[in-house]
């Protein structure tokens, strides 16, 4: 149980530490949308320069800012398992369902980073890269959380058999 006190305290620490991001993504995206003035800043995504701000790039932008709210959630949805895991709740439907949750919108966060990069790359940037980084590690997670689900599912239909055979 240590160990599981450890995770959810790291896990509580981001997302303490993550909760200001929230706030600051909602009051940008609408920024990003609505100004038109945005071209002093310097931003860089998926490894190269935006040098002009247009709609195809706001798009881009806010879809980055989606994706990491998404995580976000995910990282707030894991901590609420782990305090199901303490009170010994493992095979709770509550779990259950929040690991299927927390895969779907793993797999979901990972289109939207991956293809609107590829796609602006396609388009927009100079030179076309093809790089291996989050995007990849989040549909591996997503489908990790959503066979653990079912192997969750599976092991209390047992433990329920087992309790009616005794």
């Amino acid at each position: 149980m240590k160990k599981l006190n450890i995770l959810k305290t790291i896990v509580d620490l981001s997302w303490i530490f993550l909760t200001p991001f929230i706030l600051i993504t909602l009051i940008a995206i609408p920024y990003i949308l609505f100004v038109d003035n945005s071209n002093y800043l310097d931003i860089h995504i998926s490894g190269f320069r935006i040098k002009t701000i247009d709609f195809p790039t706001k798009m881009l932008i806010v879809t980055k800012m989606v994706s990491y709210l998404i995580l976000i959630y995910c990282v707030y949805i894991f901590g609420k398992i782990l305090e199901y895991f303490q009170l010994h709740k493992i095979f709770d439907e509550f779990v259950l369902k929040n690991f299927n949750k927390m895969g779907v919108l793993l797999v979901v966060c990972s289109f939207i980073m991956g293809i609107p990069s590829i796609l602006y790359e396609v388009f927009y940037a100079e030179n076309v890269t093809i790089t291996f980084g989050f995007t990849p590690f989040l549909l591996c997670m997503g489908m990790f959380f959503m066979v653990l689900s079912e192997i969750f599912k599976i092991s209390r239909n047992m433990k329920e058999e087992n309790e009616l055979t005794i």
